[in-house]
C-alpha cells in the first residue's frame, strides 16, 4: 500500500463519518426541538449511541493506522516507541497522583460510585492525565509560537 492510497482511504472514511454525523445531528435537533420533556432522553439515546460508535471507530483507527505506518516505515518505530513510553509515563504519573478519598455529597448514599475506590482512582487518573496532556499541548503551542517569532 502506498502513502497516497492510505491518504485517499483516510479522506474517504473521514468524509463518510462526517456526513453521517451531520445527518445524525440534524435528525436529533429536528426531533428534540418540539419534544416533550419526558421524551428528550428517548430521543437523545441514538445520538449518544452514535457518539459511542464514533469513539470506538476512533479507538480502532488509532490502533490500526500506526500499525500500517510501522509496516510502511519500519525505521520510525524507535520514535513511536519513545512516544508510547512518554504517554505511559504520563498515565503512570497520573495514576500515582490520583486519590481514592470518598466524595461526600447529599446523595452519596444513593450513588455507590462516589465511594468505590476503584472508580475514584480511575476517574482521578483520567482527569489528571487530561490536565497533564492539556498543559503539555499548551506549552508546545506556546513554544512553537515563540520559536516562530525568533526564526523570522
Amino acid at each position: 500500500m502506498s502513502n497516497k492510497l492510505i491518504a485517499l482511504i483516510t479522506k474517504i472514511i473521514s468524509w463518510v463519518i462526517m456526513g453521517a454525523s451531520i445527518i445524525v445531528a440534524l435528525v436529533f435537533f429536528f426531533r428534540i426541538s418540539g419534544a416533550e420533556a419526558d421524551m428528550e432522553v428517548i430521543i437523545a439515546a441514538p445520538y449518544i449511541n452514535w457518539a459511542i460508535i464514533l469513539l470506538l471507530i476512533g479507538a480502532v483507527l488509532a490502533v490500526i493506522f500506526p500499525l500500517v505506518h510501522f509496516i510502511l516505515n519500519p525505521k520510525n518505530i524507535a520514535k513511536v516507541l519513545v512516544s508510547l513510553g512518554v504517554l505511559a509515563a504520563v498515565f503512570l504519573t497520573a495514576y500515582l497522583l490520583s486519590d481514592t478519598t470518598p466524595i461526600v455529597t447529599a446523595t452519596s448514599a444513593l450513588e455507590p460510585n462516589f465511594s468505590d475506590p476503584a472508580v475514584l482512582k480511575l476517574a482521578d487518573t483520567g482527569i489528571i492525565a487530561t490536565y497533564i496532556l492539556l498543559g503539555t499541548a499548551l506549552l508546545a503551542l506556546l513554544f512553537t509560537g515563540v520559536r516562530g517569532i525568533f526564526n523570522r
